[in-house]
């Protein structure tokens, strides 16, 4: 009987231990800094990242007050440079975020140019695709991927990408891999979608009903 307590006493305060580490690794903290504070070894902490990289996380449902009344959503588009390793090795973040609930609906890496676009585009779910206005910037990417009718450009300033542009830097204030001087940036680019899909499932996570 007390080794069974014990060793359930011990599963739960490991339980509890890596809980905290998933909780840190959405933070501005470095794995380094995790296995200091936590005392967890940096091969857990990886495969705790990368657990949670390979769950299909669905977009939470939104609040009544948030909750879309028209069937036409307003969608805004929009790439942030991020880099792998070393400055030189750029990986752009391309998301797409509804305006008025600020869920973010999908959201892809890659390189800045049309093939990354359209891996965006495939990536949105079919209610949006079929029914939503995308706002972008002027960067002539979207012209060839987003359909024509739908698509809304913003010059700079405009306000049209507002949402989106102040995400940017909610995320970059929030996740370690995404603050352009740092020493918590990705050294893998499996690691860092990892923390990036931790940073952005909590993210979601804050508008979902109770």
């Amino acid at each position: 009987m007390r080794l069974s307590s014990a060793v359930f006493a011990r599963s739960t305060q490991r339980a509890a231990c890596y809980a905290q580490v998933e909780k840190l690794l959405a933070e501005r903290n470095s794995q380094h800094s995790i296995v200091r504070v936590t005392g967890v070894s940096r091969m857990t902490v990886a495969k705790l990242a990368n657990k949670a990289q390979s769950v299909r996380t669905p977009l939470p449902r939104l609040r009544p007050k948030k909750a879309q009344r028209h069937e036409w959503e307003a969608l805004e588009l929009d790439e942030m440079w991020t880099f792998v390793g070393r400055r030189k090795r750029k990986v752009w973040l391309w998301l797409a975020v509804e305006r008025a609930s600020r869920r973010i609906v999908a959201w892809v890496t890659g390189r800045r140019d049309a093939a990354t676009a359209r891996r965006l585009w495939q990536a949105l779910p079919r209610r949006c695709r079929r029914h939503g206005w995308y706002f972008t910037d002027l960067f002539p990417t979207y012209v060839g991927v987003l359909p024509r009718w739908q698509h809304r450009r913003c010059p700079k300033g405009s306000g049209g990408t507002s949402v989106i542009e102040a995400i940017h830097c909610s995320l970059r204030q929030r996740c370690g891999v995404l603050v352009r001087k740092s020493c918590s940036f990705s050294k893998s680019l499996p690691m860092h979608s990892a923390r990036i899909k931790i940073c952005i499932d909590q993210h979601n996570q804050r508008i979902m009903l109770p």
